[in-house]
């Protein structure tokens, strides 16, 4: 069977010119069409990812379906362009050919539950816009009743995609519209920067216009400063297929790698283009054409679903949380926020963006008997003008109970004033939206300080830890932050360590047998300790759990078979060491609970004599140099230690390193009765008695078993 042309749309397809009735595509064509699908000056590309396309070619069409209308029946009304059309919008010819058929059906009147069918979808893929760059992104042709769950797995597992520690929902006029200067450069960046931070998707309608136009202009300006190499801000527009001009571009039973899209302003007519500053696209099909809002419900259900799930990083496991942030909009933009709020969702509302926003701004902090139908009647006529004359009493009414429904949860609503309130960005409104909604939900006295310490930590915002959590309302004991102290230095954010520390937390006592355990079983993947560790690993299988004495075995494998191994195999005899105080918290790492880490008992062991070195150790096999620093620095502070003074430390070499940086290198100290810690110039150094400290794994003259090794800490460049 040959494969039909693809449905033409927008002024094509209102025309109707060359289109030829479609059949139902055959699947055991999907390898060929995609070769013949191939284009000049595609190959490279096509080859580099060949797999990978392949793989969607098969699983989408398998998994995800589209909508087709499968019974023609003519409408009263004619198309913009006066041809006849169907009842679902299409015109004859862009039906597929069963639909000519009238023996299938019964019956004149044109029902979606009967006439429209799915069928396997044959839009996805790539997509590069074209005069626009080389920025790729992703899209989908879905059915409505698509479940929310298959579009997470093609989401996050076949698209890629991070689950992100925040959804930002993004809603309101979707016609342009005017914003000041000055308020249009603080959303822009604001809503960059809490999802830069905190790694959040953020989800609009998709289209070339409307607030969708002013969210895709605050990506462009990131991905054009210096900022975008600290990664992607995730864009997801969630769009209507039937109302999307040239989307028969974007048509291929077996995928397209890139499908080539055109934003054509001038030629869209009713239809919308996409936005080229989105970098993912679901594109919703009901199997009609020329009809706003279908996608509402389906996004809807994905959000919730979203929401539902939990984000797992660096010892801090969370549900998702999700925010609505709302710019202008008109009666639509009404009802979705009357909705999020219904079901516990805040939202932040942009004031001075115009229309729906700024009429709730303006009575939000009103008592809800002053609110009334006379004084919703003058916000309406004051910031809707010329549309104010189609509402009806009726209607007016209906906006003053919604309004005073919406007012009424304060917890949930949150008003963004440009310079008011102390507020400057709009990215900390955001993130204090959600905190303050945190308090009213299922969380009290102090799991509520928990939980929004677990939010700051996923975010990595130690602004709003400091400003929000750790105020005068709340008193810490240091023990209380230590599942918070695993989860920042497992996710490497120093700057939370360094408040934890501030706020009491001692490495001392911190820094247990099993703490340390922990954290080594958390090692970056990307690291060469961890590669390492995972050999010694399999060469013991009968021991299923890592012991401190594999980590020894790595540590002398990489400094030479002269030192003595750090930590010791366990006797046997030896008694399990207690375990460390439950805190009040529940954490997870990789399906690994930390909570499970502090319990059974209220005393504390180190295993060694000195766990603040072996701390250092942890941070140092994995070249993290910022957390690195801050222990040495508790290090000195704490005991006082200079760079005469003798420490236990067992060094770490080599490394890379450039210039103006301090690393950390390792020498060789025979002479030396202890280890100790020094700073040094590159290269070889001697000792009083002449005898020479080397770099890593090299036997110095004079070395044994017994050699003392030492961590300096250098500002050179190089490979040691």
């Amino acid at each position: 069977m040959e494969p039909s042309p693809p449905r033409k749309d927008g002024s094509e397809l209102e025309e109707g010119l060359g289109v030829q009735p479609r059949r139902v595509v055959d699947l055991d064509m999907v390898s060929n069409l995609r070769r013949s699908n191939s284009r000049m000056g595609k190959s490279q590309y096509l080859y580099g990812n060949c797999g990978k396309q392949e793989h969607l070619s098969s699983w989408i069409p398998e998994n995800i379906m589209k909508k087709e209308c499968v019974y023609f029946v003519e409408s009263p009304k004619l198309s913009d362009a006066g041809k006849v059309v169907c009842e679902c919008g299409y015109m004859q010819k862009q039906h597929v050919e069963e639909a000519t058929r009238p023996h299938a059906f019964q019956g004149n009147q044109w029902d979606p539950k009967k006439h429209v069918q799915e069928m396997p979808t044959d839009a996805f893929g790539d997509i590069v816009f074209t005069g626009l760059g080389q920025k790729m992104g992703k899209y989908v042709r879905l059915s409505q009743d698509t479940p929310p769950s298959v579009i997470y797995r093609l989401m996050t597992q076949h698209w890629g995609l991070d689950v992100p520690s925040l959804l930002i929902s993004v809603t309101g006029g979707a016609k342009d519209f005017i914003m000041k200067p000055r308020l249009r450069s603080i959303f822009r960046r604001g809503l960059v920067k809490v999802a830069q931070t905190t790694g959040a998707w953020i989800i609009t309608g998709g289209s070339h216009t409307g607030v969708m136009k002013q969210v895709g202009e605050a990506v462009r300006d990131f991905s054009l400063s210096s900022s975008y190499n600290k990664g992607e801000i995730i864009t997801i527009g969630v769009a209507t297929w039937g109302t999307v001009h040239n989307r028969d571009s974007l048509i291929h039973p077996a995928g397209s790698f890139p499908a080539e899209y055109m934003v054509d302003e001038d030629g869209q007519g009713h239809l919308t283009c996409l936005d080229s500053n989105h970098s993912h696209f679901i594109l919703v099909d009901n199997g009609t054409h020329g009809r706003y809002g279908v996608e509402i419900p389906l996004r809807s259900r994905l959000e919730k679903f979203i929401s539902e799930q939990t984000k797992e990083r660096g010892g801090v496991a969370i549900k998702i949380p999700i925010v609505c942030v709302v710019l202008e909009g008109g009666p639509g933009t009404l009802h979705t926020i009357y909705n999020a709020i219904a079901h516990g969702t805040p939202c932040v509302i942009v004031e001075g963006s115009g229309r729906v926003a700024d009429v709730l701004a303006q009575v939000a902090s009103l008592p809800i008997s002053e609110i009334t139908i006379s004084l919703i009647q003058q916000k309406l006529s004051e910031f809707f003008q010329e549309m104010f004359e189609t509402f009806t009493e009726r209607r007016v009414v209906e906006w003053t109970k919604k309004i005073q429904d919406i007012v009424r949860k304060q917890q949930l609503l949150t008003i963004f004033r440009e310079g008011k309130d102390g507020q400057q960005d709009v990215d900390v409104a955001i993130l204090q939206a959600l905190l303050k909604a945190s308090r009213s939900q299922d969380h009290f006295g102090h799991e509520t300080w928990d939980h929004q310490l677990k939010l700051a930590v996923a975010w990595n915002r130690v602004d709003i830890a400091r400003s929000e959590i750790f105020t005068d309302e709340r008193q810490w004991k240091p023990s209380d932050l230590h599942p918070m102290m695993t989860a920042a230095l497992i996710s490497n954010k120093p700057e939370f360590v360094k408040l934890f520390l501030e706020n009491g937390v001692l490495l001392k006592e911190f820094a247990a047998w099993d703490t340390l355990l922990y954290l080594y079983g958390n090692l970056d993947p990307a690291c060469l300790f961890h590669s390492k560790l995972q050999k010694v690993l399999a060469e013991e299988p009968a021991i299923h759990h890592l012991q401190m004495h594999h980590v020894a075995q790595v540590l002398r494998e990489l400094l030479g078979d002269f030192t003595q191994p750090l930590y010791r195999m366990p006797r046997m005899g030896d008694r399990p060491r207690p375990l460390l105080p439950v805190p009040p918290i529940k954490l997870n790492v990789q399906g690994a609970s930390l909570q499970s880490l502090y319990k059974h008992s209220s005393g504390r062991d180190a295993f060694t004599t000195d766990p603040v070195r072996d701390l250092l150790i942890w941070a140092i096999v994995q070249n993290r140099r910022e957390l690195a620093e801050i222990i040495w620095a508790q290090m000195v502070y704490t005991e006082g230690t200079t760079s005469d003074h003798q420490w236990p430390v067992l060094p770490w070499g080599p490394c890379l390193h450039h210039p103006g940086q301090c690393v950390w290198v390792l020498t060789v100290a025979p002479w030396c009765p202890e280890p100790g810690l020094h700073y040094g110039r590159p290269g070889l150094q001697q000792d009083p008695e002449g005898a020479v400290q080397g770099g890593a794994g090299h036997r110095q003259p004079g070395g044994h078993a017994g050699t003392h090794s030492r961590v300096r800490k250098q500002s050179c460049w190089g490979l040691y």
